[in-house]
């Protein structure tokens, strides 16, 4: 079945698969070269089209996207990491990104309810286009304002608790492991958990809380695949969430998650759940930072949203 609707008209060029053989699900190469001929079929399901595949590092990868200028689909197949710069190359364009998890945490396909190769395929196949927002982050070095590195985020960026786990589950874990290596590494980050004092200012306004973890979301769950806040982080509303688990000590932390979990609305107190168009956020000590589960030594940390700069194959009502 062909979408010519998706296709625009001024498109030149094949569609585009980028692989990253070396995310967690990936490694073997007679299992990825399965997945990238399902890819592939599918893919000329929708378009009528024989893809292009760009398989290696991304580097390469990068420069298959920059020249992909009139490509009307573009597949990500492989962990977060890798849709992320995909989104990066795709941002303002009128190409359309279809997301194929291989990674660990696949947090971004999650949020979308692909939760499998096989989902994967049937959003390639019959999925609809969703214009969606990114984040740009933005962090140096603890105490020094500048020079900093900046990156496109499509599902969150974070600082404390959440950084550390993902610095902790290394890659060769995660790829022996998969979300056990989280698990694992998330147990012995709290046995060494303690609170830091996070100083943030959100569109203007000046905040202080001590606790574990500050987060700024674009979409996903609090626990990949498993937890999420009562209220869905929505990727499409041009803001971002700003998350933050205050407390002094680990019981007072497990409440503030609770009340994450269980409310609606926006959270003030002990718990911070607001939305924002720009956030800074600094800690004192200095925590770890991680973007899109890449993780950055210990620093300070600006994030702001483009809205409306994507377009992604999602499920019919996948979001919001």
């Amino acid at each position: 079945m062909t979408h010519p609707a998706d296709v625009p008209d001024d498109a030149s060029e094949a569609p585009l698969i980028v692989v990253n053989p070396r995310a967690a699900r990936l490694h073997d190469a007679q299992r990825r070269a399965e997945i990238v001929a399902a890819v592939v079929r599918a893919v000329h399901a929708r378009t009528g089209q024989t893809p292009t595949v760009q398989s290696g590092d991304m580097t390469a990868a990068q420069a298959a996207l920059a020249a992909s200028g009139g490509a009307p689909l573009v597949v990500a197949v492989g962990g977060d990491g890798t849709i992320r710069q995909a989104a990066a190359a795709l941002a303002g364009r009128s190409t359309v990104l279809a997301v194929v998890p291989g990674g660990t945490g696949n947090v971004l396909a999650g949020s979308f309810g692909i939760r499998g190769i096989g989902p994967a395929l049937d959003v390639i196949r019959h999925g609809e286009p969703r214009t969606m927002d990114l984040g740009v982050a933005r962090w140096g070095s603890a105490g020094v304002p500048e020079p900093a590195d900046e990156a496109i985020f499509m599902v969150a960026c974070g600082m404390g608790l959440d950084a550390r786990i993902m610095a902790a589950a290394e890659h060769e874990w995660k790829r022996r492991m998969r979300f056990g290596a989280y698990v694992g590494a998330a147990i012995k980050e709290l046995a060494r958990l303690r609170p830091v004092s996070f100083r943030i200012e959100a569109d203007g306004e000046r905040l202080e809380i001590r606790g574990y973890l500050a987060m700024v979301a674009n979409a996903g769950e609090l626990v990949p695949g498993r937890i999420g806040p009562r209220r869905r982080i929505d990727p499409t509303d041009g803001r971002l969430d700003l998350i933050v688990v205050g407390g002094g000590n680990p019981a007072a932390g497990l409440h503030s998650v609770a009340r994450l979990i269980g409310d609606r609305g926006d959270l003030r107190g002990s718990v911070i759940r607001r939305t924002v168009e720009t956030v800074r956020i600094e800690s004192q000590p200095p925590e770890p930072i991680e973007i899109d589960g890449d993780h950055e030594p210990p620093s300070w940390l600006e994030a702001r949203v483009l809205p409306g700069v994507i377009r992604v194959l999602a499920p019919l009502l996948a979001l919001p």
